[in-house]
């Protein structure tokens, strides 16, 4: 639980109820102690912070709602900066935003989603910049991170889909069968599971783990039939060509691939277009170079 955010929720509250440290303060809890509190240097116990929130007349549940609505709104925030600067694969961006999630974790260690957003900004900026390598510890950190969580929500669906290219793919695969049993089709997870199992397939297809490919060749297609799915319909249909192409179907996979770029440029998908190029030339120079 991030302590900050606990003691600027609880000021929040105070002022808005206009009410002064010395008046909320009692034998056990005093002014000094709700000040240090509110500014994030020391945390309260759950009986005390339930007195003064019982003295200020506000309800625990009212409480936590807010404080983890301001949770979800620094997420956003940071998730809304990342698409932006993925669309332009701005690398310098990212390295500042991996830079101000550092600064942040270092003021609030306890709070572990600013490292492992360090780490997500950090993986963008080993995508965009091939010279730089992303650490083995990190990826350590990750496994560690995922595979002790009980249950994987949006944040954890997101950390697999946008650090897939540096996970070994024995590992990567069970997080894409996982998914494909348990997040794919179920309410809140339905539209990242997609982007995840696309991008999973993208880097089997990239890789050239082939067999491993065509397990999400033919298990995607069934979470698309919702012709709604303009971005995800197109995508699939990029690395099917690339797939086909890498298995020997040359022509028939140049074909569809050139499809989807056709698409984007339709749309009027400048960046989309063009990092669809850059893939299209990555998966034709590759397999030029091996024949």
């Amino acid at each position: 639980m991030d302590y900050k955010n606990l003691g600027e929720t609880f000021k929040l509250f105070r002022m808005n109820h206009n009410l002064s440290l010395k008046q909320i303060a009692d034998e056990n809890l005093s002014a000094s102690q709700i000040s240090r509190f509110e500014r994030g240097e020391t945390e309260l116990t759950a009986a005390k912070l339930f007195t003064a929130l019982d003295r200020m007349h506000v309800e625990v549940g009212e409480f936590m709602d807010e404080v983890r609505g301001h949770q979800r709104t620094e997420t956003i925030r940071f998730m809304s900066r990342l698409t932006e600067l993925e669309y332009r694969r701005d690398a310098d961006g990212f390295r500042k935003l991996a830079a101000e999630q550092r600064a942040l974790f270092q003021e609030n260690p306890s709070v572990e989603q600013y490292h492992l957003n360090e780490i997500l900004a950090y993986g963008f900026v080993c995508k965009c910049d091939r010279a730089e390598q992303f650490p083995k510890e990190y990826l350590d950190e990750i496994y560690d991170y995922l595979f002790c969580v009980d249950e994987w929500k949006i944040y954890e669906l997101i950390l697999i889909g946008n650090l897939y290219l540096f996970m070994d793919i024995q590992k990567l695969h069970l997080m894409g069968q996982e998914i494909i049993n348990r997040y794919a089709t179920r309410g809140a997870t339905r539209s990242i599971s997609k982007i995840t199992l696309l991008n999973i397939f993208e880097t089997c297809v990239m890789r050239k783990e082939l067999q491993t490919a065509a397990y999400y060749d033919e298990q995607i297609p069934k979470l698309l039939e919702d012709e709604t799915l303009l971005y995800e319909r197109n995508l699939y249909h990029f690395l099917h060509g690339a797939y086909l192409y890498l298995c020997a179907d040359i022509k028939n996979g140049m074909a569809i691939m050139k499809q989807a770029i056709q698409i984007y440029e339709w749309l009027g998908c400048e960046n989309l277009t063009q990092n669809a190029r850059e893939d299209y030339h990555r998966v034709v120079q590759t397999q030029s170079d091996e024949t």
